[in-house]
């Protein structure tokens, strides 16, 4: 065995001096899990998705019987690469509300609508949307000391933008707002689903999630998003996992969460 990788290591070395760019083509290849990224940039950000401890299993797995369900997508490309949820992403986010029948939804962080447009589009007849995002008036200061590098705080002029002047915006309710301010039971809980893609710092992923389980009706989900890419979102979504059954969506950066027996649709 020794003698082999001894030859293989000689040869390589040999190859190397002979053609140094085709060597380096070579660790490249093997350092990133897809190859060059530069090709795809959206194939090499897949590939980061690296944090969180959770078990990856596909949303049929995860939710039994899901598969039977249609949804409705509503402006899909034009979602914000690398700000939305993708559409793979999207598809699944609306395939659990309408698996759960959920007609009370909420959504902390807005950024242009186009989440909140698809949630009230599959929504069961009579349902509502909530959703919240800062103001364009904000003033800057958070509740948390959160460092420059997980601001991701919206265009003000832009929040909702998406959802407006369409058939779907009488289903919405835009709350204006910081989520850790927020008094959450002024919002109509409790919900059937709430979806958590607000501030990605750490304690306001925990705070968000800690208001969230409070909040929600039995046999309601909690769906985050950029867990496995985010840390600090993984890391309070792996904290969650301790309390209740959290699980990862492989393919995706959703975690979904419930309290109680696995929720079907018999629950609502």
């Amino acid at each position: 065995m020794r003698r082999s990788l001894n030859r293989n290591l000689v040869s390589y070395w040999k190859q190397a001096m002979n053609s140094p760019g085709q060597a380096a083509m070579f660790l490249l290849r093997r350092a990133v899990p897809f190859g060059i990224p530069f090709k795809d940039l959206e194939a090499y950000r897949i590939s980061s998705w690296h944090h969180g401890r959770l078990p990856r299993l596909h949303l049929t797995k995860i939710l039994p019987g899901i598969e039977g369900v249609d949804v409705t997508m509503v402006n899909v490309f034009q979602r914000k690469i690398g700000l939305s949820i993708d559409a793979g992403e999207l598809l699944n986010l609306c395939a659990i509300e309408r698996f759960i029948c959920a007609k009370n939804v909420l959504e902390i962080g807005t950024y242009d609508g186009n989440t909140a447009l698809n949630l009230a589009a599959n929504l069961i007849g009579g349902g509502r949307v909530t959703t919240v995002d800062l103001p364009p008036d904000w003033d800057g200061q958070f509740v948390y000391d959160v460092p420059n590098s997980h601001w991701n705080v919206s265009d003000g002029n832009r929040v909702g933008i998406q959802y407006r002047q369409t058939s779907y915006e009488s289903r919405i309710k835009q709350v204006l707002g910081d989520s850790a301010r927020l008094d959450w039971w002024a919002l109509d809980p409790p919900f059937d689903l709430i979806f958590v893609d607000g501030c990605h710092y750490y304690d306001y992923v925990k705070r968000d999630t800690e208001n969230a389980l409070k909040c929600l009706r039995p046999g309601g989900v909690i769906v985050w998003h950029d867990y496995g890419d985010f840390k600090d979102v993984s890391r309070a979504v792996d904290e969650t996992a301790k309390q209740i059954r959290v699980y990862a969506i492989r393919g995706t950066r959703l975690a979904i969460g419930w309290t109680g027996p696995v929720p079907t649709p018999a629950l609502t």
